[in-house]
Protein backbone atom coordinates (compact mmCIF):
# COMPACT_ATOMS: atom_id res chain seq x y z
CA UNK A 1 0.00 0.00 0.00
CA UNK A 2 1.52 3.26 -1.13
CA UNK A 3 0.12 6.28 0.62
CA UNK A 4 1.09 9.63 -0.16
CA UNK A 5 0.91 12.55 2.02
CA UNK A 6 -1.55 15.38 1.28
CA UNK A 7 -2.90 18.55 2.27
CA UNK A 8 -5.76 18.84 0.58
CA UNK A 9 -8.13 19.17 3.01
CA UNK A 10 -6.15 20.39 6.37
CA UNK A 11 -1.61 20.34 6.25
CA UNK A 12 0.01 17.89 8.61
CA UNK A 13 0.80 21.40 10.72
CA UNK A 14 -2.78 22.48 11.28
CA UNK A 15 -3.97 18.97 12.12
CA UNK A 16 -1.62 18.69 14.55
CA UNK A 17 -1.84 21.29 16.35
CA UNK A 18 -5.67 20.71 16.05
CA UNK A 19 -5.28 17.34 17.90
CA UNK A 20 -3.34 18.50 20.19
CA UNK A 21 -5.46 21.47 21.25
CA UNK A 22 -8.18 18.78 21.38
CA UNK A 23 -6.28 16.35 23.92
CA UNK A 24 -5.28 19.56 26.41
CA UNK A 25 -8.55 20.26 26.72
CA UNK A 26 -9.97 17.32 27.64
CA UNK A 27 -11.12 16.40 31.02
CA UNK A 28 -8.17 16.33 33.70
CA UNK A 29 -9.14 13.12 35.34
CA UNK A 30 -9.48 11.28 31.76
CA UNK A 31 -6.16 9.35 32.39
CA UNK A 32 -5.46 10.15 35.75
CA UNK A 33 -1.86 8.61 35.79
CA UNK A 34 -0.21 11.48 34.46
CA UNK A 35 -0.19 12.58 37.50
CA UNK A 36 2.02 10.29 38.83
CA UNK A 37 3.92 9.81 35.62
CA UNK A 38 3.77 13.16 33.56
CA UNK A 39 4.72 13.99 29.86
CA UNK A 40 7.78 15.15 29.15
CA UNK A 41 8.99 16.07 25.61
CA UNK A 42 12.23 15.01 24.65
CA UNK A 43 13.85 15.89 21.13
CA UNK A 44 15.04 12.40 21.21
CA UNK A 45 14.57 8.61 20.84
CA UNK A 46 16.75 7.13 23.57
CA UNK A 47 16.27 7.03 27.23
CA UNK A 48 18.69 6.82 30.29
CA UNK A 49 17.69 6.36 33.69
CA UNK A 50 19.66 5.43 36.87
CA UNK A 51 17.39 3.35 39.52
CA UNK A 52 18.34 2.14 42.43
CA UNK A 53 19.91 4.08 45.34
CA UNK A 54 18.37 6.80 47.59
CA UNK A 55 16.05 5.07 50.42
CA UNK A 56 16.39 5.64 53.89
CA UNK A 57 19.74 8.38 54.71
CA UNK A 58 22.66 7.14 56.25
CA UNK A 59 23.67 8.37 59.55
CA UNK A 60 28.05 10.00 59.83
CA UNK A 61 29.61 9.06 62.92
CA UNK A 62 31.33 11.53 65.19
CA UNK A 63 34.95 10.82 65.93
CA UNK A 64 37.71 11.58 68.18
CA UNK A 65 40.01 14.51 67.18
CA UNK A 66 43.30 13.97 65.01
CA UNK A 67 41.66 10.59 63.92
CA UNK A 68 41.29 9.23 60.42
CA UNK A 69 37.30 9.87 58.86
CA UNK A 70 35.31 6.86 58.54
CA UNK A 71 34.95 6.03 55.11
CA UNK A 72 31.11 5.45 54.34
CA UNK A 73 29.52 2.88 51.93
CA UNK A 74 28.37 3.62 48.41
CA UNK A 75 24.39 2.73 47.99
CA UNK A 76 24.17 0.48 44.99
CA UNK A 77 22.83 2.09 41.50
CA UNK A 78 21.99 0.38 38.41
CA UNK A 79 21.65 2.39 34.71
CA UNK A 80 19.19 1.23 32.34
CA UNK A 81 18.46 2.82 29.00
CA UNK A 82 17.16 1.67 25.63
CA UNK A 83 15.25 3.23 22.84
CA UNK A 84 11.49 5.57 23.03
CA UNK A 85 9.67 2.66 21.03
CA UNK A 86 7.55 3.68 17.67
CA UNK A 87 3.40 3.81 18.19
CA UNK A 88 1.30 4.40 15.31
CA UNK A 89 -2.50 3.81 14.05
CA UNK A 90 -4.43 5.12 11.13
CA UNK A 91 -7.81 5.03 9.70
CA UNK A 92 -9.61 4.53 6.43
CA UNK A 93 -12.63 6.99 4.96
CA UNK A 94 -13.04 4.42 2.29
CA UNK A 95 -14.14 5.22 -1.58
CA UNK A 96 -17.73 4.94 -0.54
CA UNK A 97 -17.79 7.45 2.03
CA UNK A 98 -15.73 10.16 0.05
CA UNK A 99 -18.36 9.74 -2.67
CA UNK A 100 -21.17 10.39 -0.31
CA UNK A 101 -19.88 13.70 1.11
CA UNK A 102 -18.10 14.88 -2.61
CA UNK A 103 -20.54 17.28 -2.21
CA UNK A 104 -19.70 18.44 1.24
CA UNK A 105 -15.82 19.32 1.71
CA UNK A 106 -16.30 20.41 4.65
CA UNK A 107 -17.96 16.96 5.63
CA UNK A 108 -14.64 15.56 4.95
CA UNK A 109 -13.01 17.89 6.69
CA UNK A 110 -14.62 16.79 10.12
CA UNK A 111 -14.49 13.77 9.10
CA UNK A 112 -10.75 13.81 9.32
CA UNK A 113 -10.68 16.15 12.03
CA UNK A 114 -12.90 13.81 13.87
CA UNK A 115 -10.72 10.98 13.01
CA UNK A 116 -7.36 12.34 14.25
CA UNK A 117 -8.60 12.98 17.42
CA UNK A 118 -9.37 9.76 17.76
CA UNK A 119 -5.92 8.39 16.88
CA UNK A 120 -4.60 10.52 18.60
CA UNK A 121 -6.37 9.57 22.14
CA UNK A 122 -5.88 5.86 20.97
CA UNK A 123 -1.96 6.81 21.53
CA UNK A 124 -2.64 8.18 24.41
CA UNK A 125 -4.57 5.48 25.88
CA UNK A 126 -1.91 3.03 25.27
CA UNK A 127 0.04 5.20 27.38
CA UNK A 128 -2.03 5.00 30.37
CA UNK A 129 -1.92 1.18 30.03
CA UNK A 130 1.61 1.49 30.28
CA UNK A 131 1.69 3.84 33.01
CA UNK A 132 -0.37 1.14 35.22
CA UNK A 133 1.64 -1.33 34.37
CA UNK A 134 4.71 0.53 35.54
CA UNK A 135 3.04 1.75 38.64
CA UNK A 136 1.74 -1.86 39.67
CA UNK A 137 5.08 -3.94 38.72
CA UNK A 138 7.80 -1.92 38.48
CA UNK A 139 8.15 -2.41 34.79
CA UNK A 140 6.71 -2.04 31.22
CA UNK A 141 6.34 -5.05 28.52
CA UNK A 142 5.43 -4.57 25.23
CA UNK A 143 5.01 -7.08 23.01
CA UNK A 144 2.77 -6.59 19.70
CA UNK A 145 2.88 -5.45 16.31
CA UNK A 146 6.72 -7.26 16.03
CA UNK A 147 8.26 -5.54 18.69
CA UNK A 148 9.69 -7.04 21.97
CA UNK A 149 11.03 -4.88 24.70
CA UNK A 150 11.11 -5.00 28.52
CA UNK A 151 11.89 -2.06 30.72
CA UNK A 152 12.56 -3.36 33.91
CA UNK A 153 12.98 -0.44 36.81
CA UNK A 154 14.55 -2.38 39.46
CA UNK A 155 11.54 -2.11 41.88
CA UNK A 156 12.36 -3.79 45.40
CA UNK A 157 10.45 -7.60 45.49
CA UNK A 158 9.34 -6.45 48.87
CA UNK A 159 7.42 -3.92 47.68
CA UNK A 160 5.20 -6.23 45.51
CA UNK A 161 2.98 -7.94 47.98
CA UNK A 162 -0.36 -10.43 48.67
CA UNK A 163 -2.52 -10.29 51.29
CA UNK A 164 -2.44 -13.25 53.70
CA UNK A 165 -6.28 -13.41 53.40
CA UNK A 166 -8.04 -12.08 50.62
CA UNK A 167 -10.07 -8.99 51.93
CA UNK A 168 -13.07 -10.45 50.03
CA UNK A 169 -12.49 -13.37 52.30
CA UNK A 170 -12.94 -11.24 55.39
CA UNK A 171 -9.00 -10.51 55.56
CA UNK A 172 -7.70 -7.94 57.92
CA UNK A 173 -7.62 -4.92 55.97
CA UNK A 174 -6.33 -2.37 58.47
CA UNK A 175 -3.62 -4.27 59.83
CA UNK A 176 -2.71 -4.80 55.99
CA UNK A 177 -2.79 -1.72 55.05
CA UNK A 178 -0.58 -0.52 58.34
CA UNK A 179 2.05 -3.17 57.95
CA UNK A 180 2.56 -2.34 54.14
CA UNK A 181 2.41 1.97 55.10
CA UNK A 182 5.62 0.31 57.41
CA UNK A 183 7.22 -1.67 54.85
CA UNK A 184 6.68 1.52 52.49
CA UNK A 185 8.37 4.04 55.17
CA UNK A 186 11.28 1.40 55.99
CA UNK A 187 11.97 1.18 52.40
CA UNK A 188 12.70 4.93 52.89
CA UNK A 189 10.05 6.80 51.36
CA UNK A 190 8.03 8.18 53.89
CA UNK A 191 4.40 7.60 54.52
CA UNK A 192 2.17 6.92 50.89
CA UNK A 193 0.62 10.66 49.94
CA UNK A 194 -2.34 8.35 48.16
CA UNK A 195 -3.97 4.80 48.24
CA UNK A 196 -5.38 4.08 44.71
CA UNK A 197 -8.20 1.61 44.67
CA UNK A 198 -11.11 0.02 42.37
CA UNK A 199 -14.49 -0.15 42.95
CA UNK A 200 -14.36 -3.77 43.74
CA UNK A 201 -12.01 -3.54 46.68
CA UNK A 202 -14.52 -0.38 48.22
CA UNK A 203 -16.96 -2.97 48.13
CA UNK A 204 -15.28 -5.73 49.56
CA UNK A 205 -13.69 -3.60 52.51
CA UNK A 206 -17.38 -1.87 52.89
CA UNK A 207 -19.00 -5.45 53.33
CA UNK A 208 -15.77 -7.33 55.67
CA UNK A 209 -16.80 -8.03 58.97
CA UNK A 210 -13.23 -7.17 60.25
CA UNK A 211 -13.77 -3.55 59.15
CA UNK A 212 -17.73 -3.39 60.17
CA UNK A 213 -15.95 -4.62 64.19
CA UNK A 214 -13.07 -2.13 64.04
CA UNK A 215 -15.49 0.70 62.90
CA UNK A 216 -18.44 -0.29 64.88
CA UNK A 217 -17.63 -2.36 67.55
CA UNK A 218 -17.02 -6.15 68.32
CA UNK A 219 -20.67 -5.78 70.06
CA UNK A 220 -22.04 -4.43 67.42
CA UNK A 221 -23.93 -7.80 65.95
CA UNK A 222 -25.90 -5.68 63.35
CA UNK A 223 -24.97 -6.09 59.09
CA UNK A 224 -24.67 -2.16 58.98
CA UNK A 225 -22.27 -1.55 55.99
CA UNK A 226 -19.34 0.87 56.85
CA UNK A 227 -19.46 3.96 55.39
CA UNK A 228 -17.10 5.68 53.29
CA UNK A 229 -16.76 8.51 55.99
CA UNK A 230 -16.21 6.02 58.33
CA UNK A 231 -13.75 4.40 56.79
CA UNK A 232 -11.64 7.11 56.15
CA UNK A 233 -11.86 8.20 60.04
CA UNK A 234 -10.18 4.76 60.47
CA UNK A 235 -7.73 5.16 58.13
CA UNK A 236 -6.47 8.71 59.17
CA UNK A 237 -6.45 7.37 62.64
CA UNK A 238 -3.32 5.34 61.15
CA UNK A 239 -1.66 7.57 59.74
CA UNK A 240 -2.98 6.68 56.20
CA UNK A 241 -4.37 8.49 53.41
CA UNK A 242 -7.77 8.29 52.29
CA UNK A 243 -8.63 5.56 49.38
CA UNK A 244 -8.10 7.33 45.51
CA UNK A 245 -11.10 5.45 43.38
CA UNK A 246 -9.03 5.02 39.96
CA UNK A 247 -11.82 3.63 37.22
CA UNK A 248 -10.60 4.34 33.92
CA UNK A 249 -10.91 1.09 31.07
CA UNK A 250 -9.93 1.02 27.77
CA UNK A 251 -11.06 -1.44 24.48
CA UNK A 252 -8.70 -3.92 23.61
CA UNK A 253 -8.87 -5.80 20.49
CA UNK A 254 -11.58 -7.51 20.64
CA UNK A 255 -13.11 -4.20 21.91
CA UNK A 256 -14.12 -5.58 25.54
CA UNK A 257 -13.97 -2.94 28.15
CA UNK A 258 -10.61 -3.70 30.19
CA UNK A 259 -9.14 -1.51 33.08
CA UNK A 260 -6.41 -0.09 33.19
CA UNK A 261 -5.15 -1.09 36.59
CA UNK A 262 -5.61 -4.46 37.81
CA UNK A 263 -8.75 -4.36 40.15
CA UNK A 264 -7.33 -6.85 42.38
CA UNK A 265 -4.87 -4.23 43.94
CA UNK A 266 -4.24 -1.35 46.14
CA UNK A 267 -1.53 0.75 45.13
CA UNK A 268 0.44 3.15 47.26
CA UNK A 269 2.29 6.15 45.78
CA UNK A 270 3.79 9.30 47.23
CA UNK A 271 2.32 12.65 47.39
CA UNK A 272 3.20 15.35 44.96
CA UNK A 273 6.81 16.50 46.96
CA UNK A 274 8.50 13.20 45.33
CA UNK A 275 8.88 11.94 41.77
CA UNK A 276 8.51 8.43 40.39
CA UNK A 277 9.31 9.46 36.65
CA UNK A 278 7.59 10.84 33.70
CA UNK A 279 6.34 9.60 30.36
CA UNK A 280 8.67 10.53 27.74
CA UNK A 281 7.64 11.52 24.06
CA UNK A 282 10.29 11.79 21.53
CA UNK A 283 10.88 13.03 17.88
CA UNK A 284 8.74 10.81 15.48
CA UNK A 285 10.45 10.53 11.66
CA UNK A 286 7.21 12.28 10.62
CA UNK A 287 7.81 15.38 12.66
CA UNK A 288 11.32 15.69 11.01
CA UNK A 289 9.38 14.98 7.42
CA UNK A 290 9.73 18.38 5.50
CA UNK A 291 6.35 17.90 4.33
CA UNK A 292 4.79 18.13 7.65
CA UNK A 293 6.72 21.46 7.91
CA UNK A 294 6.33 20.80 11.89
CA UNK A 295 8.33 23.60 13.97
CA UNK A 296 11.28 22.05 15.77
CA UNK A 297 10.28 22.94 18.93
CA UNK A 298 7.29 21.67 18.17
CA UNK A 299 8.44 18.25 16.97
CA UNK A 300 8.01 16.02 20.08
CA UNK A 301 4.88 14.15 20.89
CA UNK A 302 1.90 13.35 18.75
CA UNK A 303 1.82 14.15 15.08
CA UNK A 304 -0.99 13.66 12.63
CA UNK A 305 -0.82 13.93 8.95
CA UNK A 306 -3.75 12.94 5.90
CA UNK A 307 -2.95 11.00 3.04
CA UNK A 308 -4.48 8.92 0.31
CA UNK A 309 -4.46 6.17 -1.55
CA UNK A 310 -5.29 5.88 -5.23
CA UNK A 311 -6.23 2.45 -5.73
CA UNK A 312 -9.14 1.80 -4.45
CA UNK A 313 -9.29 5.63 -4.09
CA UNK A 314 -9.33 6.64 -0.24
CA UNK A 315 -8.44 9.19 2.40
CA UNK A 316 -6.39 7.84 5.82
CA UNK A 317 -5.34 9.62 8.94
CA UNK A 318 -2.69 8.20 10.96
CA UNK A 319 -1.29 9.43 14.29
CA UNK A 320 2.62 9.17 15.40
CA UNK A 321 4.31 9.38 18.37
CA UNK A 322 7.30 7.55 19.93
CA UNK A 323 6.96 7.07 23.63
CA UNK A 324 7.44 5.27 26.90
CA UNK A 325 6.53 5.79 30.56
CA UNK A 326 10.11 5.62 32.20
CA UNK A 327 10.37 5.60 36.32
CA UNK A 328 14.19 6.16 38.17
CA UNK A 329 12.28 5.84 41.60
CA UNK A 330 10.36 2.93 41.41
CA UNK A 331 10.57 2.20 45.17
CA UNK A 332 8.28 4.85 45.33
CA UNK A 333 5.16 2.41 44.97
CA UNK A 334 3.59 -0.67 46.31
CA UNK A 335 1.24 -2.97 44.94
CA UNK A 336 -0.66 -5.54 46.90
CA UNK A 337 -3.26 -7.95 46.00
CA UNK A 338 -5.82 -7.84 47.86
CA UNK A 339 -8.67 -9.86 46.12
Amino acid sequence: MALELTDLYQSPAELTQYVRQALADQPQNRFALAAFLPDTQIDDIDFRASVGGGGLARTASFRAYDTESPISGRQSVAKIQGELPPISVKRRLSEYDRLKMRKLDAGIQDAIFNDAVELAREIQARAEVARGELLQTGKVTIAENGLTLTADFGRDADLTQTAATKWNANGDVFDDLDTWRELYSRKGNGNPGTIIVSRQIISAVVRNEKVREQVYGASDTSSRIVTMEALNSVLGALGLPTFSVYEAQVANAAGVATPILNPNKVLFLPDDSLKIGETLWGTTAEALDPKYAIESTEAPGIVVGNYSDSDPVANWTKASAIMLPVAPNTNLTLAATVL
